[in-house]
């Protein structure tokens, strides 16, 4: 269980990305967002939605465990902080995984890559991407994890 993290300040998206317009992706993609720092799950969240796709946020595996069985299969992609309070991200992406089959992981972490569970990142259907990261990294990771299903 982890108990203490690298902090991160708040995201800050450039203005480009603040776009007036929303337009919803056309697959109307639904984002599992699992993270812990509710600054920086607000920020990201805001983002996601701003490029067109739903989200359901949950600050703890138990949370976004119970999220996920209320979304079903509408949740096509999970983003997880490795290091959750309750547990660690690979672990909720494989219970995920059982409850919706298919369902994609982006997992996130400022932690040294030595320092965390294995993530099977030669999978087509899982990417990493370490903190901090800039709206370009996160969008073409999503959208190419998304266009890989």
């Amino acid at each position: 269980m982890h108990t203490s993290g690298t902090a991160f300040p708040p995201v800050t998206w450039p203005a480009h990305r603040q776009g007036l317009v929303q337009e919803r992706n056309p697959e109307h993609t639904t984002i599992l967002l699992v993270e812990d720092d509710s600054a920086l799950r607000e920020s990201i969240g805001a983002h996601l939605r701003r490029i067109g796709h739903a989200v359901v946020s949950a600050g703890t595996g138990a949370e976004a465990l119970e999220l996920a069985a209320l979304s079903g299969p509408d949740v096509t992609l999970v983003l997880i902080d490795v290091r959750l309070p309750d547990m660690d991200g690979f672990d909720l992406w494989q219970r995920l995984n059982r409850q919706v089959l298919g369902i994609r992981g982006l997992f996130m972490s400022g932690h040294d890559p030595e320092d965390l569970p294995p993530i099977p990142l030669d999978r087509k259907e899982v990417r990493f991407l370490h903190k901090p990261f800039g709206v370009p990294q996160l969008t073409d990771l999503i959208q190419d994890l998304l266009a890989n299903r």
